[in-house]
């Protein structure tokens, strides 16, 4: 019996290919996200500026043994300990450390997200410990982030759908930095645990020194950036 055509070229032909990959005669399909455009959506890695007892920037370091480093702007990615190591206690915090991304000379951006990526250890009895962000800030103005307290890094998790919304959108020009707080909170009481994490800065390149300026995305143009100034109808 013949099977009915809906009457669209291509979803009959993307029905074939389904009824043939479940009747058995098997394939493969692929697929690839094409890449945003000419300076879209670039990351900007965060580098320790401040340190605290726990933390210390290395990409590996031994499981035991105190951590205490201080500034590094070379090594993104940042090694911390349950605070329950160190104070015995469950529910405690570290000290905070401040992150700071490179100044950029070269270009003006816009910033249009934040987001970290957190390895947590596995351990028998799940997570010991939360990774939790506070105060992301250009050029030691206002806190970008709607939280004014710390907020679970899994709320900017890289990998998801969408970037966590911000309260504005600025401009990042040299000598202007960003700068975002971390630390780590206590779930339970495993003594040996650590947490590497790296957080980066979202952007779009506006005007580039050497490749010139480039279209921006529809989210990071002027024009979607216009506020209501005074009272309006909510």
């Amino acid at each position: 019996m013949a099977r009915k055509s809906s009457g669209n070229p291509l979803l009959d032909a993307q029905n074939q290919i389904n009824r043939a990959m479940t009747d058995g005669v098997g394939g493969l399909s692929f697929t690839a996200q094409a890449p945003p455009g000419i300076g879209r959506l670039i990351r900007i890695p965060f580098y320790m500026s401040t340190g605290a007892a726990g933390f210390n920037a290395l990409s590996t370091v031994a499981v035991t043994g105190a951590l205490n480093s201080g500034a590094n702007a070379t090594q993104p990615v940042i090694s911390g300990q349950s605070p329950f190591e160190a104070t015995g206690a469950a529910g405690a915090v570290t000290g905070t450390i401040t992150l700071t991304t490179p100044q950029i000379s070269w270009a003006t951006l816009r910033i249009v997200g934040f987001e970290t990526a957190v390895y947590y250890p596995v351990l028998n009895n799940g997570p010991c410990s939360q990774l939790c962000y506070s105060d992301l800030q250009i050029g030691g103005g206002a806190n970008l982030f709607v939280h004014e307290d710390f907020a679970p890094a899994n709320i900017y998790l890289a990998g998801q759908d969408s970037f966590a919304g911000l309260r504005d959108y600025p401009i990042l020009k040299s000598p202007n930095t960003a700068q975002v707080q971390a630390q780590i909170v206590g779930i339970s009481g495993v003594v040996t645990s650590r947490i590497n994490f790296s957080a980066s800065l979202v952007c779009e390149i506006l005007v580039d020194d050497n490749y010139g300026a480039h279209v921006p995305g529809p989210y990071a143009r002027a024009g979607a950036m216009v506020r209501q100034g005074g009272n309006f109808v909510r």
